[in-house]
């Protein structure tokens, strides 16, 4: 029986370093992009308004995970002004790459609750999404 949905367990983030290796564990993921605007294209002599569409935008992909000093150290690899390959790898193989700069902070915290931080990447590529072939292949090398 083929699967008509995959759940959020086993998500992974990795970046590129030589090779593919998972960064941290991760708690959330952005989408893989966002739709573009329009630009109007409506001439005088035009009944209805018209459009052609705007450059696409990546848009910010922010990731929360639990911070701890392993984790944050992790994380400050990367948030070191240049750009870094990464990758998301979903349950079932597949996934999505992109380049981007990336940054950290930690989030609002209130009483009872676990501390959290973000990494926050720019993308200078558009994300990618790939089968789990060409995921397996990216990490295996």
């Amino acid at each position: 029986m083929e699967k008509n949905a995959q759940s959020d367990v086993g998500i992974q983030l990795y970046v590129k370093n030589g090779t593919y290796k998972e960064l941290i564990e991760i708690k959330s993921v952005p989408a893989s992009g966002q739709a573009g605007g329009n630009l109007e294209t409506t001439t005088l002599k035009s009944p209805m308004k018209t459009y052609i569409p705007d450059r696409p935008d990546t848009g910010d992909m922010d990731y929360t995970f639990n911070y701890t000093e392993a984790n944050l150290t992790k994380v400050k690899e990367v948030c070191d002004g240049e750009e870094h390959e990464f990758l998301v790898k979903f349950q079932d193989g597949s996934g999505f790459t992109y380049t981007g700069q990336a940054q950290v902070w930690t989030n609002e915290v209130s009483v009872g609750s676990v501390v959290e931080a973000t990494l926050h990447t720019v993308p200078s590529t558009a994300p990618e999404i790939k089968t789990s072939s060409e995921i397996t292949s990216l990490i295996t090398g």
